[in-house]
């Protein structure tokens, strides 16, 4: 579920299971191609949702896990009348069942946790987002545990803002993120999903823009 942080309302959420990929193993000398970036787009529920006071809803997108690797995009969708501004990173706090913050740090961009680049990991420019379409981030982590002084970690919610200063909400990423020991998370700017498309309102007419926030 999701939780709006503020505002006090629950909100049902179809949650999209990690991917777990099937890799044939490696030569020794070969080196694994770069993991594909999740499309995050998602597609419009037969369920009716409710939107939140600030006119965006997260959601979670697809995933993907290789070798160790683990990849999950979440998605924003202006599901207001207004049009959306964003330019940056999602505020991000990882939390816990009892959904009290972990000790994980936050990286902006995904290429040190993936060790190379891939697309859509650009830095962070302007996005505009008019109602009904979709702007998409990717969180990347690695699945490694060698400290045994400590219990590994896993993040059950991500408490995530669409930027700095905004209105959170909490999302539950499936079975949780399995961070292990490596304490880090990577976070990519926001992008654009190109094939998210404006909706309409309950007349069949296009809602028009608003001022930007």
């Amino acid at each position: 579920m999701i939780t709006t942080r503020g505002y006090r309302f629950v909100v049902p959420l179809a949650v999209a299971a990690l991917l777990v990929g099937c890799a044939r193993p490696a030569e020794p000398s070969a080196v694994p191609d770069p993991m594909p970036f999740p499309s995050g787009l998602v597609t419009p529920s037969a369920t009716p949702v409710t939107c939140p006071p600030e006119g965006v809803r997260f959601q979670v997108g697809e995933g993907d896990a290789a070798m160790g690797l683990r990849v999950l995009s979440i998605v924003l969708v202006n599901c207001g009348s207004k049009t959306y501004r964003l330019k940056g990173y999602p505020a991000v706090r990882p939390l816990d069942d009892d959904q009290s913050e972990l000790k994980v740090r936050i990286l902006h961009g995904l290429k040190e946790i993936l060790g190379t680049a891939i697309p859509r990991d650009n830095p962070p420019k302007l996005v505009i987002l008019k109602p009904g379409q979709q702007a998409g981030t990717a969180v990347a982590w690695r699945n490694t545990y060698d400290d045994i002084r400590e219990p590994p970690v896993t993040v059950k919610f991500l408490d995530i803002a669409p930027l700095t200063g905004r209105p959170s909400q909490i999302i539950a990423p499936g079975d949780g993120l399995d961070l292990g020991s490596t304490g880090r998370l990577g976070i990519s700017a926001w992008s654009v999903l190109p094939d998210s498309a404006a909706t309409t309102n309950p007349n069949g007419r296009p809602v028009p823009d608003g001022p930007l926030l």
